[in-house]
């Protein structure tokens, strides 16, 4: 019965594919990013030990209870176009966007693009597992190139996974922050949507001011000293060392922790001519967003990268501090005063970045793009024939559309509206989604494929 109801749903989804698109461009850097991170595996390839070794992650019921283990991989299968989710995440953890936020995206591009067939883990968490660090010396399994701290056999794997950053050792490949991207109610589609006002605000009506406003909290990076300047110092945290540097400035700089003074909502922001971005626990979700506000916009130094920073150029969309000494935004600042036409354009040419290589058309061509390319890599049949569970991921979206938690944290309906009339999946019945509902409430659900 589970295998006529997959070939009924293969059937459907070649017929849907007809009409999708199997090409699109992105910025050559970005696609040089993608095509580096892919060939991580080597002559070896995505070998299917690899993929199930994320089952190994919750190997106990002790851990499932005490570490709750199941709430971090989302694992995910696409088949002849459709999005199946194979393991469902806790009730008690569902509702944060950074989640949902990439389903939905997923989601949209499998009705937009004909994606290939491949399965891979989606890390829930500000940093990519550890255990994905390449480690020094030595190859992987199988004959792959770099050998990594996974600790599941196969031992020194790199199981295919995504994460939304990450640091030069790691092995994971980078999806946008989808959820702060389309979710959010300050999404960045929100502020494209709303140019027009924000346009409003003339450069020379902006007040020649370093502006920031963040929660007051640091990540490991920087108090572990991982950063450091030119002159050899470890970077402070930025979110709290700019409070000093504010006070000591107020002329220049208005950057402060909301512990220290209030809030100003981003679409307010672009009042000021210069704008400040600073990590969070992980990059900013709200670095993407200022690169629309038309204000010129200053970069602290971090170990981190997002899925586009490959492309953006410092000096040229944005001005990078804390590379010289700690201090080194006030000379930036004061540059920009005395460089006025060029701090404009750097400004200008933010902007125009930001709505070719960031906006919804773009960032659904990145998802195909990346998963074309890892797809080349699968040395087996991706099938959910193989698998415990599939849950098409509309199905999924469906339930977050009338559950309580999830209701508002995504619109769901501009997915549905556009697409549903044309996916036979997209109208599952009450029975159906009390399923899923059961499966969500079950506190130990972790399929395990690998036995």
């Amino acid at each position: 019965m589970l295998l006529n109801l997959f070939a009924i749903v293969a059937f459907a989804a070649l017929v849907a594919a007809a009409d999708k698109l199997e090409n699109c461009e992105l910025h050559p850097k970005i696609e040089e990013r993608i095509l580096r991170d892919t060939a991580a595996w080597g002559d070896a390839g995505i070998t299917e030990d690899l993929v199930l070794s994320v089952s190994k992650h919750c190997e106990t019921e002790q851990r499932i209870r005490q570490h709750h283990c199941n709430c971090q991989p989302q694992r995910i299968l696409i088949e002849n176009g459709t999005v199946y989710l194979n393991n469902l995440i806790p009730w008690h953890r569902l509702g944060p966007h950074e989640h949902i936020g990439l389903l939905v995206e997923l989601y949209e591009a499998s009705q937009v693009y004909k994606l290939p067939n491949v399965e891979f883990t989606y890390w829930l968490d500000d940093h990519p597992p550890g255990e994905a660090n390449y480690i020094l010396g030595g190859a992987g399994p199988h004959g792959a190139p770099r050998a990594t701290a996974w600790p599941y056999e196969p031992k020194g794997g790199l199981p295919p996974m995504v994460a939304w950053s990450k640091h030069a050792d790691n092995g994971v490949l980078m999806v946008p922050y989808s959820g702060a991207f389309r979710c959010a109610k300050d999404s960045f589609d929100a502020l494209e949507a709303s140019l027009h006002e924000i346009s409003g605000v003339a450069w020379a009506d902006k007040l020649p001011i370093g502006f920031g406003r963040w929660n007051g909290f640091c990540t490991y990076y920087y108090g572990m000293g991982l950063v450091r300047t030119a002159d050899g110092q470890p970077v402070p945290c930025p979110r709290i060392y700019l409070n000093n540097v504010s006070a000591a400035h107020p002329d220049l700089l208005v950057a402060f922790d909301l512990g220290v003074a209030k809030p100003v909502p981003l679409a307010h922001q672009n009042r000021y001519k210069y704008i400040v971005s600073t990590d969070g626990w992980s990059i900013s979700s709200k670095f993407d967003k200022y690169l629309l506000l038309g204000s010129t916009v200053f970069k602290a130094a971090s170990i981190r990268d997002g899925f586009y920073y490959d492309a953006l150029e410092p000096n040229v969309h944005f001005i990078p501090f804390m590379v010289k000494h700690k201090d080194d935004i006030v000379d930036a600042i004061q540059w920009a005063r005395a460089h006025d036409d060029e701090a404009r354009s750097m400004a200008g040419a933010a902007r125009e970045f930001a709505r070719k290589h960031l906006s919804r058309p773009a960032r659904l061509c990145y998802l195909f793009r990346l998963l074309t390319h890892l797809s080349k890599q699968y040395k087996y049949p991706v099938s959910c024939s193989r698998r415990k569970l599939c849950v098409p991921v509309v199905h999924e979206l469906r339930y977050y559309a009338q559950n309580e938690k999830t209701n508002e944290t995504c619109p769901y309906h501009e997915v549905f509206d556009k697409y549903a009339a044309a996916d036979t999946l997209a109208s599952p019945d009450a029975a159906r989604l009390q399923e899923i509902s059961n499966m969500h409430l079950e506190p130990l659900h972790w399929p395990r494929d690998d036995l």
